[in-house]
């Protein structure tokens, strides 16, 4: 399976209430949420083995002791069971691991 195959076919990162998740939609739809906070914007190929994301538009809730890493996303790499999840300036904030699509 190739990247960008495998960035649609799974849910990146879990849905549990408080946890961060991502999923991208072969249209260029991206969307997910930070853990508290919902996220939406689009995707790309970029150079190499890296996808562009963004910019990502946010809801601007407050939530105690939730870790709001995953809106400083730019660009993600697809690894065989997870997502790192890189910022503009290309360092690594984060990475997802690979969860099948909840029904």
């Amino acid at each position: 399976m190739d990247a960008e195959t495998t960035l649609t076919t799974f849910q990146w990162g879990s849905d549990e209430r408080g946890s961060p998740w991502l999923r991208f939609e072969a249209d260029g739809r991206a969307y997910g949420s930070d853990g508290c906070n919902r996220l939406m914007g689009r995707w790309e190929r970029a150079d190499g083995d890296a996808v562009a994301v963004g910019p990502m538009a946010s809801t601007m809730m407050y939530c105690e002791g939730v870790d709001t890493w995953l809106q400083g996303i730019a660009t993600v790499r697809v690894l065989v069971d997870a997502l790192e999840v890189y910022d503009a300036g290309s360092s690594l904030i984060g990475s997802l691991p690979a969860q099948p699509i909840p029904a």
